[in-house]
């Protein structure tokens, strides 16, 4: 087994699905991010629009969307939604969890605590200070920012200001990678693997 392999984080949910591939090394788990992306699926308005229907459309987008994101990727790491009392959360549960089952590699589960710990190092992160620390872990990355028009000797500029609070989903992402890996499900499973690759090479 080759030491780097490509992994995925994934944070989903019915209307922001965000998604990052990463660089794993296997021998000393240095991580680095290739890309980030969100599917975003917005529900179509009108008279004409049956609302299951919809649903079905956006669950389609959101298939399509991981399957093609997961190709080239070798494990992912996902927080499985859970834990809704209102209908509509629950539907939206209920696609990310069959979205998730489709899965063309082996997802391991983290759960949101260990995603919080993982990155910000407190049980309370909130998502602005998840999104800080992902945009100052990987700054060579394009993360979406506020922008502002200011006007100097005369002249209208539109310059890039404060982190956009839409980076939430991408930075959970890849948070949960970070946490996914100190797990004892991923170390198992890297054991598994390595074993594999040694009697492969005798």
């Amino acid at each position: 087994m080759s030491s780097i392999i490509r992994v995925a984080g994934i944070d989903p949910s019915l209307a922001n699905w965000g998604m990052a591939k990463m660089l794993l090394d296997t021998d000393t788990l240095a991580l680095e991010l290739v890309e980030i992306h969100t599917i975003v699926t917005e529900p179509r308005k009108g008279k004409t629009v049956r609302q299951n229907s919809d649903d079905l459309r956006r669950a389609r987008e959101l298939h399509d969307g991981f399957q093609a994101w997961m190709t080239d990727c070798t494990l992912g790491f996902v927080e499985v939604p859970s834990g809704s009392q209102h209908q509509r959360s629950s539907l939206g549960f209920g696609v990310a969890i069959g979205v998730l089952a489709s899965s063309p590699v082996n997802l391991i589960e983290v759960m949101p605590v260990e995603t919080k710990l993982a990155s910000v190092g407190t049980k309370t992160a909130e998502k602005p200070e998840i999104i800080s620390w992902a945009a100052g872990l990987y700054p060579s990355i394009p993360w979406q920012k506020y922008h502002k028009d200011v006007v100097s000797k005369g002249k209208r500029t539109r310059q890039a200001g404060d982190l956009h609070a839409d980076n939430e989903h991408a930075a959970d992402a890849c948070a949960v990678v970070h946490a996914g890996i100190r797990t004892p499900e991923f170390k198992q499973l890297l054991a598994l693997l390595k074993g594999a690759s040694r009697n492969l090479s005798c």
